[in-house]
């Protein structure tokens, strides 16, 4: 279970242009340290709806720094790091954006996602970060806060991570534990959510309609065999890296341009025994 970790979150004034970054960064799943800064995005036009839902006006960052001149105290929660973000997608393409702009070279760093994880493991009407953190009893006061939001995305992501972790203990036993945390869950919300205790008895209900690359040479598979086991249960393998793209799985020799496009799209790397541990646990 992953818990050494930087939980980020990102308010923009419009578009992809950052005006709050906030960061906090876990060791052994415990709060370590954070990070929060305005940023000049050092453009005019801030989207009213999105003042609305931030309160960061044109006028409140104007004198700040910008996200090149913040760059240097953002890298140590940045380079080699497991990234956490909900809605990952967003918060990646902003930050890819704001490197691409300045020109800063593209750090290597791991991303994970709470609201894809919380869409596989629960049932639940709403999806939301303010949703999530009422359901799990994360307090929240600021919302659209970027340093409370990421602090919620973190609490979230230890505990999504701990729901996994029994599905998976569960499955591998092939017994249910007792007084478990998926207990609690279910009691929590009763029949309104189902914990998808079967999301891991299945490689397709897991996977199913998920996109891969394959690249590189294997030892325990032909690039065909792999191809045909992600395919029969639910996945789809694709030619090329693109933002579309989920997991890139790597042999040795992988295709630079390929891991080079996965880094810049945020999408995640798994090696051959990553994979494997996945058809393990399956």
């Amino acid at each position: 279970m992953i818990e050494d970790f930087v939980a980020f979150d990102f308010e923009t004034a419009s578009g992809k242009n950052p005006c709050s970054l906030g960061m906090v960064e876990y060791k052994n799943g415990k709060k370590y340290r954070e990070f929060y800064e305005l940023i000049n995005p050092e453009v005019a036009y801030f989207n009213p709806f999105a003042v609305q839902i931030h309160g960061i006006r044109y006028e409140d960052v104007q004198h700040e720094k910008n996200f090149a001149e913040r760059w240097e105290e953002m890298i140590p929660f940045i380079e080699g790091k497991t990234l956490v973000a909900h809605n990952a997608k967003f918060d990646n393409s902003v930050l890819l954006y704001s490197l691409q702009r300045y020109g800063i070279e593209l750090p290597q760093f791991n991303s994970f996602c709470t609201l894809q994880r919380a869409r596989k493991l629960l049932r639940l009407p709403s999806y939301k970060l303010s949703s999530l953190a009422n359901f799990f009893e994360v307090p929240q006061f600021h919302h659209h806060n970027a340093l409370e939001d990421a602090f919620v995305c973190g609490e979230l992501f230890l505990k999504l991570n701990r729901v996994e972790q029994e599905l998976e203990l569960q499955q591998e036993h092939g017994v249910e534990f007792p007084s478990s945390y998926l207990d609690w869950i279910a009691e929590k919300q009763g029949q309104n959510v189902q914990i998808r205790r079967k999301a891991l008895a299945s490689f397709s209900q897991l996977f199913g309609g998920i996109r891969f690359v394959i690249s590189g040479n294997f030892q325990n598979f032909s690039r065909t065999e792999m191809q045909k086991i992600i395919t029969q249960n639910g996945g789809r393998v694709t030619g090329s890296v693109s933002g579309l793209t989920n997991y890139l799985v790597c042999g040795t020799e992988p295709g630079q341009a390929k891991l080079g496009k996965a880094r810049s799209t945020g999408t995640k790397v798994l090696s051959e025994n990553e994979f494997l541990k996945i058809l393990q646990v399956l």
